[in-house]
């Protein structure tokens, strides 16, 4: 194991553990660090569609299939406790289905995320959400929970529906949005869809117990931080936290924190700063960060950190495999 997890978690972060990528059983782990912990990130669902507990609803990790079901019932003996990690739309077990698959623009099919049209999503993460909260769960938070990026969905699902509402042919484009005054209704139509999920999740997981809800935000430069979200990933976050008032910002997932003495650095402080008006009216916000490796990476997080008054830091010393794909999906390119 990295010597940064111990770093990271004498700064009084919390750890992120992705069980795809941590490579440590449960038992070396806690036996490691368990006595150093209050709480500890943990995915329950990772972002290949398969979970790390028995699931009845969706496949199980060949070989990780009872990690999370082993670490929470370890860590609540500990008393420690487990923020439950879920990705929601990012699922590749799902999109080998045409029926979940989502299509660029110009009809190229958009690999690693399920289209948020599709009603079976919202049924199906609830049914999965269900099932995490029954472990004894501080938190379960909601990854991915968005649009793969400025120019999808169009496929069938999302051009017919559009058009039903707004009376338009049904072979419409990107460009054509743009051109002709609907992009408003495009935009909404979307944020509409997204907050349909997460209020479908939510009233799902409330029904078997009160757990605090979160979800992610991407807020990245090459994504116009906060003030993107709503057009590149569908979230409003006004609306969303009409649904629960919880929310964690993943910051640059896809470029590196400016150096502190940066101009760069405190333009990403400028674009944040919203978060301490957001927590005067109640709302709770985290900030996350993957790929924190080394202690110069951790000290700026944690400098960063500092002038945004988070709840809580959530620090991921790993990348996911699939990095650079995946960032070329949520940018368009």
């Amino acid at each position: 194991m990295s010597e940064i997890v111990q770093e990271i978690i004498d700064s009084g972060a919390i750890y992120l553990v992705n069980p795809a990528l941590i490579q440590t059983t449960v038992d070396d782990f806690l036996d490691k660090y368990g006595h150093l912990l209050d709480v500890i990130g943990l995915y329950a669902k990772g972002s290949n569609g398969f979970t790390f507990f028995p699931s009845n609803n969706a496949p199980k990790h060949p070989n990780l299939s009872i990690y999370f079901h082993s670490f929470c019932t370890i860590a609540d003996n500990m008393g420690i406790k487990v923020d439950a990690f879920s990705h929601v739309h990012r699922d590749s077990f799902l999109v080998q289905n045409a029926d979940f698959r989502v299509q660029s623009s110009d009809g190229e099919k958009i690999d690693l995320f399920a289209c948020p049209s599709h009603p079976y999503i919202n049924q199906y993460n609830s049914a999965i959400v269900s099932e995490i909260v029954q472990y004894p769960v501080n938190k379960l938070v909601l990854d991915n929970i968005l649009f793969a990026n400025l120019k999808a969905c169009f496929c069938d699902r999302c051009r017919r529906l559009f058009a039903q509402k707004w009376n338009i042919e049904r072979d419409f484009s990107y460009d054509f949005l743009k051109s002709r005054d609907f992009y408003d209704n495009w935009v909404e139509f979307r944020t509409t869809l997204i907050e349909n999920t997460l209020r479908e999740i939510t009233d799902s997981m409330k029904r078997i117990k009160n757990v605090d809800l979160a979800f992610i935000i991407k807020a990245d430069k090459e994504t116009d931080y906060l003030t993107g979200t709503e057009k590149v990933f569908g979230q409003n976050i006004a609306n969303m936290l009409k649904i629960t008032n919880n929310l964690i910002i993943h910051v640059n997932p896809w470029t590196e924190i400016p150096s502190a003495d940066s101009e760069d650095f405190q333009i990403l402080i400028n674009s944040l700063s919203s978060l301490l008006e957001l927590s005067k009216t109640g709302v709770d916000h985290s900030l996350l960060f993957w790929g924190v490796n080394n202690k110069e990476k951790l000290d700026l997080v944690l400098k960063l950190s500092e002038n945004l008054n988070p709840n809580n830091i959530y620090i991921q010393d790993i990348k996911p495999t699939d990095f650079t794909k995946l960032r070329q999906i949520n940018l368009g390119f």
